[in-house]
């Protein structure tokens, strides 16, 4: 992770999984076709496509500059996190909730049709429907990107308080509250432990294994300078 000396960018890294923890709080635990929010349904799926970018860009910065096995998984694994939890969003999502609106404005067979193919889309999509390839590569692509980031934070010296928050953060592979919540909680203390710690250690050496290019460790910074040196 670099050293983020500008406080505006510290802000923006603690507080991006903050408001995206505010946004699966919302989500409704209700399909959108039953009715009652509809509204809150559409407003958290169109918001979480533009969160889910940020998001990754956030994952990115904690490991910008760690050169390891661990922190090149991250960066391969993100863009398949970003499609695949993409396009699951805009079929599980956003689709079924347009076609919700649409029985909405419809009565008797044409409203029953209209509900059963968001069913059909939500319920019998294999490719990305609630239970499909598409969900199943966005949970299994976020777990390995919050295991591999933690554990190449751990290589550079990342102290283990810091790593079991950011362990925490695998809770978002199933989005909703209550679990996306606190996962998302997790990841935002994680990185707010390693932005208030960057900027004192910025000068230390990277530890054995590791090739690392303005990136915090804590675990090093601690020791007596003589120590560091050998």
């Amino acid at each position: 992770m670099k050293t983020y000396t500008s406080t505006s960018r510290r802000w923006f890294m603690v507080g991006t999984p903050l408001a995206f923890a505010v946004l699966t709080a919302l989500h409704p635990m209700e399909e959108p076709w039953t009715g009652g929010t509809l509204d809150r349904w559409m407003l958290v799926h169109t918001a979480q496509l533009a969160m889910t970018v940020l998001l990754a860009y956030v994952v990115w910065g904690l490991v910008d500059g760690i050169r390891s096995r661990s922190a090149t998984a991250v960066r391969v694994t993100l863009p398949v996190f970003l499609v695949a939890l993409s396009s699951f969003d805009a079929v599980a999502g956003l689709a079924t909730g347009l076609m919700s609106a649409r029985a909405e404005g419809q009565s008797g067979a044409a409203r029953a049709a209209t509900i059963d193919a968001a069913e059909h889309l939500f319920y019998g999509n294999w490719l990305a429907g609630n239970l499909s390839v598409l969900g199943g590569v966005t949970t299994v692509s976020w777990i390995v990107i919050i295991v591999a980031a933690a554990v190449a934070l751990r290589g550079v010296g990342a102290d283990r308080v810091t790593v079991a928050w950011l362990g925490g953060a695998v809770l978002f592979a199933q989005h909703p509250a209550p679990f996306g919540t606190v996962g998302l909680l997790s990841l935002a203390l994680a990185v707010w432990r390693l932005t208030r710690v960057a900027p004192a250690v910025a000068e230390t050496r990277p530890s054995a294994g590791s090739s690392v290019t303005g990136v915090v460790q804590p675990r090093l910074a601690r020791l007596p300078s003589h120590e560091r040196d050998a």
